[in-house]
């Protein structure tokens, strides 16, 4: 038997897995992290502690499997993507990493999107991804005119799961799942001089490794590391992917059409397509690679997932036992009665699949009648609308690949079915990004002889919902609603951000008289 390791860096927590051949997951270790918030919109993590994190999750497991650690055969890495993550000359951090959730470069964002719109034309047509708050090119110009002096002593910018594996191989390295994220000019596949030109950041070209293939081998692992966690000198280590872009390989996805849905802290929706199929620049589009060959997701991350749950747990619901609740949601009828929950709840407010940094969360139609349980239950349905929202281009007969915390509910997963109209299969297994890399790592080493024999043995599924029609005409009738009140609320939401600072203005006067 062969085993491969897969770290998945997420925002949430740090996780290293070791799978066997078949993809079962033998060991698994995590810690938390913690995401700092300087201010409301902003958030950091310190890239020192969540080394220290990745090596501790590393040691624990290989010290629970000492008999086949000379049995592994590679390492990939996958993580949280986007932000800013930069390092000096000397390889150390120039300050704490500036997260995908971040909402601090609103103001650039703005100018490029209102103000300078050819601009924000150019990047979209460019990059494939429009203007938003999290975008490393975003990040990149908010650092120059917001924190210039710390930007020039840095040397490279690159991602979460490069700042890992450099410090496990040493070597400074990104790749291109999470480079095209808005670094690439997808027509060329070179990165994007013309777009960092008019965002007069080109000063910093220097600062953006080449990006290599997502399972190409970039190093082995540094001696002093193997000792100090216990683990096999010299082992390969791939570039590793973006964790959407991993997730998708963990979960089988790897044929056009295919359809993907992670249901975490963000609701990462995809669908797998050919270079030729998509459309880049199009409204409401983005698109980001793949990591098998000439293969693209169209992808619509949500801000915007099981943060709301969590939420009203802490504020509406008397439990927070998920039997429980699911208990609840499964009693309410389809509609709540005509309660719409919209899930904007995110302080930087939403990016899928619209762009709005002052959306905000609401419950709709709310009357005497209205119960805490179809309050809980609306909330689910509103996540669910939303994924539906940023799925409008699926091919209904295509199947969802259904992954993320929010798969542990079957009634949940049942309502995904009814809302979209489609079969959802619940895989195997928890760690789908870590097992993406993994699979990359069997795919780099020759125990796989391509991607079609490993998925066909290591991807297996432990349940599937069927959607019911009856529901689902229903949900049909639910989702205009949505919508309609979605896109009236846009105006609303700006007038409520130009009121907030009125009345913060007026406070202050208030505290000086």
């Amino acid at each position: 038997m062969k085993y491969m390791l897969g770290i998945d860096v997420g925002t949430s927590n740090v996780k290293a897995v070791l799978f066997d051949e078949f993809g079962q997951e033998i060991c698994v270790a995590s810690k938390e992290s913690e995401t700092i918030n300087a201010t409301g919109n902003q958030a950091e993590q310190d890239m020192t502690v969540i080394w220290e994190n990745v090596k501790a999750c590393v040691k624990h497991v290989a010290a629970s499997r000492p008999e086949v650690k000379d049995s592994i055969i590679g390492i990939g890495v996958t993580g949280q993507g986007e932000g800013c993550w930069l390092v000096d000359e000397e390889g150390k951090p120039v300050q704490n990493a500036i997260l995908w959730c971040d909402g601090r470069a609103v103001n650039e964002v703005g100018e490029i999107t209102k103000e300078y719109p050819k601009i924000g034309r150019l990047y979209h047509r460019t990059t494939g991804t429009p203007p938003l708050l999290g975008n490393q090119m975003m990040l990149l110009k908010w650092m120059k005119e917001n924190r210039k002096e710390a930007l020039d002593r840095a040397d490279k910018m690159i991602f979460c799961k490069d700042w890992i594996r450099y410090k496990i191989t040493g070597e400074i390295k990104t790749e291109i799942t999470d480079s095209l994220t808005s670094l690439i000019d997808v027509h060329s596949g070179e990165i994007a001089l013309e777009l960092m030109k008019a965002l007069d950041i080109e000063e910093y070209r220097s600062y953006l490794p080449e990006p290599v293939r997502s399972d190409e081998v970039v190093g082995t692992i540094l001696d002093s590391f193997a000792d100090e966690v216990g683990l096999k000198r010299g082992l390969p280590v791939i570039a590793g992917a973006l964790d959407t872009s991993a997730t998708a390989v963990g979960l089988g996805a790897i044929h056009e059409k295919d359809v993907c849905v992670i249901l975490g802290t963000t609701c990462a929706n995809e669908i797998v397509l050919k270079k030729e199929d998509c459309d880049f620049g199009a409204e409401n589009s983005r698109y980001e690679k793949h990591p098998l060959g000439e293969l693209y997701v169209e992808l619509q991350p949500t801000l915007n997932g099981t943060p709301n749950i969590d939420w009203i747990l802490e504020n509406i619901a008397k439990t927070k036992d998920f039997n429980e609740i699911d208990k609840m949601v499964a009693d309410v009828p389809v509609g709540c009665g005509g309660v719409v929950y919209h899930p904007y709840i995110s302080v930087a407010g939403e990016r899928a699949p619209f762009y709005h940094p002052y959306a905000r969360a609401s419950f709709f139609g709310i009357s005497q009648v209205t119960t805490r349980e179809m309050l809980i239950r609306a909330g689910y349905e509103g996540i669910s609308m939303s994924i539906r929202d940023c799925l409008q281009n699926v091919d209904k007969n295509a199947t969802i690949f259904l992954a993320g915390g929010g798969a542990k509910s079957p009634v949940w997963a049942q309502m995904i079915a009814d809302v979209l109209g489609m079969k959802v299969m619940i895989p195997s297994g928890k760690e789908l990004g870590a097992k993406g890399v993994a699979l990359m790592v069997g795919v780099s080493q020759g125990l796989y002889r391509n991607y079609e024999e490993a998925v066909e043995r290591a991807c297996t599924f432990r349940h599937i919902y069927e959607p019911n029609p009856v529901n689902t005409k229903k949900y049909d009738l639910l989702y205009e609603l949505y919508r309609k009140v979605r896109i009236h609320n846009q105006e609303i939401w700006d007038y409520r951000h130009q009121m907030n600072k009125k009345i913060k203005a007026l406070s202050k006067e208030e505290e000086i008289s």
